[in-house]
């Protein structure tokens, strides 16, 4: 308990600098904007955050936007290294309406979540990429208020409270390298000389396409598409039709050496023999010490019953050995205890289970993975750090022709500085977290505003790992709790059980990352919850509220079920505010395999657009803040007035993907969209329905088609709505250059027709990205140039009209430790 305290004293001197340095961040600045809900008017970034928090057995992706966006589809839908999210933005998304900057936002947290990146072909309309270090399951819905996207990393998810990895995915890494195909198998000789040829482990994958069986020869996996071009390009000498595949495994990799497993000695019975209820009251002991996380007493417990002679069961404490010296952090002792199972029941009930927890375990101890990534393994007893550090440089300029007139500005100059930085001791019993992501932007455009300070995390947590209890204080995040966007506060979590975790938090909205610290709004939640339930569904309840200064903002029940299995999984979301006594969000989600080949997707949609929050009783009017409007309005009035001034979204959306062959793949998708109108009341004009939106896209995408590895991405889209009628067409491609280098150049052409211009327009967008990885720092580097003609009709002759170009350049360099 003394060596505790002295860790946790030094812990809170070195975390106390760090949370001090985070909350001043967010308070220096009297520019800073107050708590509004709305972006930074000096921010250009559409995306505001992306976090990751790791949990037993999952991880929350965290991602906040600027303004309001809608979910329409995201390929590939539940499983792989990465997806791509197709989002629709929100009437008060002002000018990212008209366009939006490629943006790559940085991820803090755990190092599941290896990159982003934003870009927008369609007027409107954004594409968020993510990118995971490995093979994952995922699961995504909306958030309660519009603003975010909430996905959850299944099967592989980093132990926040035993420091080992945890997974029963039977892939845990996406990228191979594809050395040889055939539709005979490969003999021991071949495989054995491709793994001498490339020193690293060979392997034979099976798959079936279009009714054809083929045999893969592969070398990996791999945590990263970088480190496998390196291989590839070794490789290319001896096997010319190499090529990297991508999260393409359809069956556990049968691996020829599995280096790092250390042999288990058989256990020989060396206790007196008990009693049948003896034991099985010991085995039960033992399960329950695992639910509570006291692993050192299931150990105990369970060591006593292997020195047993074999009984019924023998083998289940075979197993739960092995899973309590892996959640405890003991990786080469659960290895051997792996081991040992499969030695003696090579044909048991768990053999399967058993050989995919201790191939992810031979996998994460093979060579070492790219370094400077949060959440990766640490040592006992042992102090860690790691962070990042980024510097962006953004420049834009905006140039109009009309009538013989040219004007141009300067629409964007600005120098983003970032840095994100973690302290971690894993003990015995105790976890100890302290974390800062902050930044400054230097706003370098003379126009009114200036440049300002950023806070995205500053906290310090605490975890318990015998009682299941986590403390955290400071500026966070969270992903379920109903909460809106960060907030100033503290949290506590409580793990009941292994399926059952009860959690509270409180403190004052920090709306974004700009927000300085105020205590004028406050919140409280509760929430809770359950899952896996028979090994498929995970149910999520909360409760919050709000207050500003002396009145109700919102008042909430939150519920939410999730269902996954291979194959299928559903989303089912509903907020109800009970101040109100309106449903502010109701969504549906999920997709389903159908057949070998097709994999169906569909989203519904119902919600308040914005959420519904008393002051938006102040959208158009004089009044700066609601104790204002009550001198004008009397309280039932103001929560009318906050439900006029709340339109309804509705979103339905169908999507399919298809593979064809071994490099194509098909993504169709069909959505319809609708924005009500709002009464006037209150001195504030109505404004009329959006209508009807309706929009259909196809996508086929193809790898090695010029050059080994390459990526191509051919696209078309058509969107009608009562306001105006669009095509566009968009090629997009990524190239491997010598040198750890890049190329992704991209070009988009559309055709607008909308009768409130007086005519037609065309818009041409040509973009060229190109990025550097090296061990420990990446440098990337975007530019575009946007060009709109407009043209009116003089009788049936088209005349020119306006001309707008905006080219837009960035550079960002970061730098992990």
């Amino acid at each position: 308990m003394c060596r505790f305290a002295e860790r946790l004293t030094a812990a809170w001197a070195a975390s106390s600098l760090l949370l001090l340095l985070g909350l001043a961040c967010g308070t220096a600045l009297s520019a800073s904007p107050a708590s509004t809900g709305a972006a930074s008017p000096f921010d250009a970034r559409l995306v505001q955050l992306i976090d990751t928090d790791e949990r037993d057995g999952h991880t929350n992706v965290t991602i906040d936007f600027a303004c309001t966006v809608r979910y329409i589809s995201n390929a590939p839908l539940n499983h792989g290294t990465s997806t791509a999210i197709t989002l629709r933005l929100g009437p008060d998304c002002g000018a990212f309406l008209v366009a939006v900057t490629p943006e790559l936002p940085l991820v803090g947290g755990a190092s599941l979540v290896s990159g982003a990146r934003l870009d927008s072909v369609v007027p409107g309309e954004v594409t968020l990429e993510l990118t995971w270090t490995r093979d994952l399951d995922f699961v995504m819905a909306p958030t309660s208020n519009g603003r975010g996207l909430r996905v959850r990393l299944l099967s592989a998810s980093t132990s926040r409270k035993a420091g080992g990895y945890v997974t029963t995915n039977e892939a845990p890494d996406g990228y191979a390298v594809n050395l040889d195909s055939s539709y005979e198998a490969f003999s021991s000789a071949q495989v054995e000389a491709a793994a001498t040829a490339m020193n690293t482990q060979a392997y034979v994958s099976e798959i079936d396409i279009e009714d054809k069986h083929w045999y893969r020869l592969r070398v990996g996996p791999y945590t990263s598409r970088h480190d496998a071009e390196r291989v590839l390009q070794v490789a290319q000498a001896q096997y010319p039709h190499a090529w990297v595949a991508i999260n393409d495994e359809s069956s556990a990799i049968e691996a020829v050496a599995h280096s790092g497993v250390i042999a288990a000695p058989a256990q020989i019975p060396t206790d007196p023999p008990l009693s049948d209820e003896a034991r099985a009251g010991l085995l039960q002991q033992a399960r329950t010490a695992l639910e509570k996380h006291q692993y050192p007493e299931a150990i105990e417990i369970l060591t006593r019953l292997q020195r047993q002679s074999e009984f019924p069961g023998r083998a289940q404490a075979q197993e739960l050995i092995g899973l309590a010296r892996e959640r405890a952090g003991q990786l080469a002792h659960a290895k051997a205890e792996y081991e040992e199972y499969l030695r003696r029941y090579p044909d048991g009930a768990a053999a399967d289970r058993v050989r995919a927890r201790l191939q992810t375990l031979v996998a994460a101890s093979l060579a070492p993975r790219s370094t400077g990534n949060f959440g990766g393994a640490a040592q006992q007893d042992h102090w860690t750090m790691a962070g990042s550090a980024a510097f962006t440089y953004q420049y834009g300029q905006d140039q109009i022709s009309s009538g013989g007139t040219t004007t141009t500005t300067n629409s964007l100059d600005a120098i983003l500085v970032y840095g994100d930085l973690l302290i971690r001791e894993r003990g015995e019993r105790y976890d100890f977290t302290a974390r800062v992501d902050a930044g400054y932007t230097a706003n370098l455009v003379t126009t009114p505003g200036g440049s300002q300070d950023r806070t995205t995390l500053a906290y310090i947590e605490l975890s318990d790992r015998h009682t299941g209890l986590t403390e955290r204080l400071g500026r966070q995040t969270l992903a379920s709790e109903g909460v809106i966007g960060l907030f100033d506060g503290l949290f506590v979590g409580y793990q009941v059980a292994s399926n059952l975790t009860f959690s509270a938090a409180a403190g004052f909205p920090a709306y974004t990352s700009y927000s300085q610290f105020s205590s004028s709004d406050r919140f409280g939640t509760i929430a809770a919850e359950y899952g896996p339930y028979r090994g498929v569904w995970v149910f999520d309840g909360y409760l919050y509220d709000e207050q500003s200064a002396d009145a109700t903002e919102r008042r909430a029940l939150g519920l939410q079920t999730r269902y996954s299995e291979p194959g299928r999984s559903a989303v089912v979301l509903a907020d109800y505010d009970f101040f109100f006594q309106q449903l502010n969000a109701l969504t549906l989600m999920g997709n389903l395999k159908v057949g070998s080949h097709w994999v169906l997707g569909f989203d519904a949609d119902h919600r308040r657009s914005p959420l519904l929050l008393l002051s938006n009783a102040l959208i158009g009017q004089s009044s700066p803040d609601l104790s204002t409007l009550k001198s004008l309005f009397t309280p039932s009035q103001i929560k009318q007035l906050a439900q006029d001034r709340t339109a309804t979204s509705n979103t339905g959306v169908l999507s399919a993907t298809r593979p064809i062959g071994e490099r194509w793949q098909l993504i169709a998708d069909a959505s319809l969209l609708e924005l009500s109108g709002t009464p006037a009341s209150g001195g504030v004009a109505a404004t009329a329905s959006t209508g009807l939106d309706k929009n259909v896209s196809l996508q086929i995408s193809g790898s090695s088609l010029i050059q080994a590895s390459d990526l191509h991405f051919i696209g078309v889209r058509y969107d009608n709505s009562p306001q105006q009628r669009s095509v566009t067409l968009s090629w997009d491609a990524r190239f491997v250059l010598p040198g750890a280098w890049r190329l992704g150049p991209r070009f988009s052409v559309e055709h607008l027709n909308d009768p409130a211009l007086g005519g037609v327009q065309y818009l041409y967008l040509p973009e060229v990205r190109g990025d550097w990885t090296g061990k420990k720092s990446v440098f990337e580097i975007d530019a575009g140039y946007q060009l709109q003609q407009q043209q009116t009709l003089l009788g049936a002759t088209p005349v020119p009209g306006q001309d707008e170009r905006h080219l837009y350049a960035q550079a960002t360099y970061r730098l992990r430790f």
